[in-house]
């Protein structure tokens, strides 16, 4: 098959697939099973000590049905903040804001960006995150990221836009969140990762109280 050949297909596949899902824009915003401002105070080793609510303004760009910013602080006083952004429905342009673009507009430069896999106990298989370290002036910040659609795991934004495109041709659903753990360099970075590492590994099972499968 000649390139010409293959770019008319694609092209017709992608407006296919575009028709196809006007055709099937109504009755498939997905609802939480609970709120997010239920998600435990405890998780682990780790206490709630605040919690930060967007103004108006993030909010109207953000357009998350549903969210939770809060700060966790473990037995050795050092905290770290959890970020669960929800949208029932991601169409007509609405999706989460990848921390690639977001963290550098408030002036968060990347240093390193990787993947990596964490083992979650049974009946979990392991999971593949983002794992992002970032600087402002002096200041470090460690923070993995991925995204949750459907019972699915995401670490790829390209992966994750394939994925929701299946699934509203098949399912009629373009539900998704993203989950965002970060800290600030405690002692050194390995020690600041396994710590996340921890964290998520206790955190993990209580998301699937809250996003639908």
């Amino acid at each position: 098959m000649n390139h010409p050949v293959r770019v008319v297909l694609s092209v017709a596949l992608l407006v296919g697939a575009l028709l196809f899902l006007q055709l099937r824009s109504r009755g498939e915003a997905v609802p939480l099973r609970k709120s997010l401002d239920a998600f435990p105070t405890a998780v682990g080793e780790w206490n709630a000590r605040e919690s930060t609510v967007f103004d108006a303004d993030v909010l109207s760009v953000l357009k998350v049905k549903d969210y939770l910013v809060r700060r966790y602080v473990d037995s050795g006083g050092r905290s770290l903040w959890l970020y669960i952004g929800y949208w029932d429905s991601t169409r007509k342009g609405v999706q989460p804001h990848s921390p690639k673009n977001c963290l550098p507009g408030a002036g968060w430069e990347p240093v390193e960006a990787s993947l990596m896999t964490i083992p979650l106990g049974a009946p979990y298989g392991p999971i593949t995150v983002n794992r992002f370290l970032i600087q402002k002036d002096r200041e470090q910040q460690l923070l993995f990221y991925w995204y949750q659609s459907q019972g699915n795991v995401i670490a790829s934004e390209l992966s994750g836009k394939m994925l929701m495109l299946k699934s509203a041709m098949l399912r009629n659903r373009t539900d998704t969140s993203i989950v965002r753990v970060s800290s600030q360099i405690y002692g050194n970075l390995p020690a600041t990762s396994e710590r996340l590492v921890r964290y998520v590994q206790a955190m993990y099972p209580q998301l699937n109280e809250f996003l639908p499968d």
